[in-house]
């Protein structure tokens, strides 16, 4: 997986495609979000720090385990 799209379509079971139609707003955060349900989705590589929103919303990250994604050096983050 060489991207974060990529990434989070691996963890969420869905294509690269699809999940592009979940992309919370592009701009408003410092690295892509995507709004899934009722939840948030977020993927770092290395030691990056999850997103921020640009706007002052807050977003709550919880490290989420999978073993597959973290192969790769990705590290999936959620907020609900």
């Amino acid at each position: 997986m060489k991207t974060s799209i990529a990434a989070i379509a691996t963890h969420l079971g869905m294509d690269n495609s699809e999940v592009r139609e979940y992309r919370y707003h592009i701009g408003r955060t410092s690295l892509p979000v995507w709004s899934v349900d009722d939840s948030y989705y977020c993927v770092t590589k290395g030691t990056q720090k999850p997103a921020v929103h640009r706007d002052g919303m807050e977003f709550n990250w919880i490290k989420v385990k999978d073993n597959y994604v973290e192969l790769d050096g990705w590290q999936v983050w959620k907020s609900s």
